[in-house]
């Protein structure tokens, strides 16, 4: 469904169909003179009115999963349908990765050959290699596909899961230490099950994954390392599983001390991706990630610009144009604290928006907000956000992860506290 590496030099995948929900409107032709009278009513209305129940969203920022900073995105990661109980939909072990598409040509360096390719030359071209690959800069292991049609080109490589995970496991917890080997065991588990969950997900792509945090960040083999490949090797195969089935195996950089379910998302919960503390003996496991504690302050002015740029990304139940913002409300929480439902009065009305999509609307320069866990202050025109986390804060806490292997616990541990009720079984 929305990045530590930058987390731990210093110191983080894993698309969504709002459902609208009505909220009482107050609109006055002088509004700004008498929203100080009208406030205690729009506090009694929000209190007792009745909500709809959210719908489960029909595609998947947050990511997605990932650990260095998250980018804007349309959506979370693509959700396939759950599998009937027992089964695995897929039991293949290649996996077809999105590493670029161009619009007018590609080139791809092989050690037999120089392969290039036109947008025009319409097809589907298989190289099989016997050594490693350049493309775009980067090194690569493992074989390709190439399908040119008249919108441009698709570059795909295809390779071994366990090869996969060697590009992507350091770019999405970092290169850590000998006392974060569970950690790095962990990760592994939780994206080869990822990875194995989302075959067949971009399939309409020509592909399984993309290589970035709309799904797993991966980099080729320029970023292996080997403390990272032996945690691989160490879990060879294995996943997480829930009734015998793969699980959507999310993750994020920094829980701030408790994770959420998939309603941050509008989804359906479910039964391993429970709100979940992570905090032990009055400590919280991911305090050491800078994000622990973020602020964030706007003015009234930069609100009323923003607002409008960002509430179709952000979902917006409704966008209208607007000349001021009068008050920013949170009138509903998720368990874990993060923010359900924000109403946004102006001049000219109202609009609300949902769970994780708040991040969207406060965007500028390009990033999106930390964390959907923050309260608002307001002073005069000035807005503060103050919030905790990184990341959109469903399943395995990946700074959490980092601390709890340093304190001992297995990698076997760590995953069982972050996804409820799973076993750990050979794919």
């Amino acid at each position: 469904m929305r990045r530590i590496q930058e987390e731990i030099a210093k110191e983080e995948k894993s698309p969504i169909a709002l459902q609208k929900h009505s909220v009482k409107h107050i609109s006055t032709l002088n509004f700004s003179m008498q929203i100080k009278f009208l406030l205690p009513l729009v506090f009694a209305v929000f209190a007792c009115a009745p909500l709809r129940p959210l719908a489960p969203e029909t595609l998947p920022e947050t990511p997605t999963p990932g650990t260095i900073p998250e980018k804007p995105k349309e959506e979370p990661p693509v959700t396939p349908p759950e599998e009937p109980a027992g089964q695995d939909t897929v039991k293949r072990q290649i996996i077809d990765v999105g590493v670029g598409f161009e619009k007018k040509s590609a080139v791809i360096e092989c050690p037999e050959k120089k392969w290039e390719f036109k947008a025009k030359d319409a097809g589907k071209t298989e190289i099989e290699t016997a050594g490693t690959c350049k493309y775009a800069g980067k090194t690569y292991r493992g074989n390709w596909a190439v399908l040119a049609t008249d919108s441009g080109i698709a570059v795909i490589n295809r390779l071994s899961v366990e090869d996969y995970l060697k590009g992507v496991v350091p770019h999405e917890i970092g290169k850590l230490q000998a006392d974060g080997f569970e950690a790095l065991k962990a990760q592994a588990v939780a994206a080869r099950t990822y990875a194995y969950k989302h075959l067949n997900s971009r399939k309409s792509q020509g592909f399984d994954v993309y290589a970035d945090t709309r799904d797993q960040v991966y980099s080729g083999s320029d970023g292996e390392d080997s403390l990272v490949n032996a945690a691989i090797l160490a879990t060879r195969d294995l996943v997480i599983k829930h009734n015998g089935n793969l699980i959507e195996a999310y993750y994020h950089s920094t829980c701030g001390g408790k994770t959420e379910s998939p309603e941050v998302w509008e989804q359906e919960s479910r039964p391993y991706l429970l709100s979940v503390s992570d905090s032990a003996n009055g400590r919280v496991f991911c305090e050491l990630s800078r994000y622990i504690k973020w602020e964030e302050k706007f003015t009234a002015a930069e609100l009323v610009n923003l607002f409008q740029k960002n509430a179709a990304s952000a979902k917006a139940d409704r966008i209208f144009p607007f000349g001021k913002v009068e008050l920013i409300l949170i009138t509903e929480k998720l368990p874990s604290g993060r923010v359900k439902r924000l109403v946004i009065f102006t001049d000219k009305g109202s609009f609300e928006v949902f769970g994780d999509r708040t991040r969207w609307l406060f965007a500028r320069d390009g990033k999106i907000l930390p964390g959907s866990s923050f309260t608002i202050s307001q002073n005069k025109n000035q807005f503060t956000l103050s919030g905790s986390g990184f990341g959109h804060g469903i399943g395995m806490c990946q700074m959490g992860t980092i601390a709890r292997a340093k304190e001992g616990q297995t990698y076997e541990e760590i995953l069982k506290a972050y996804y409820t009720g799973v076993s750990i079984e050979a794919y």
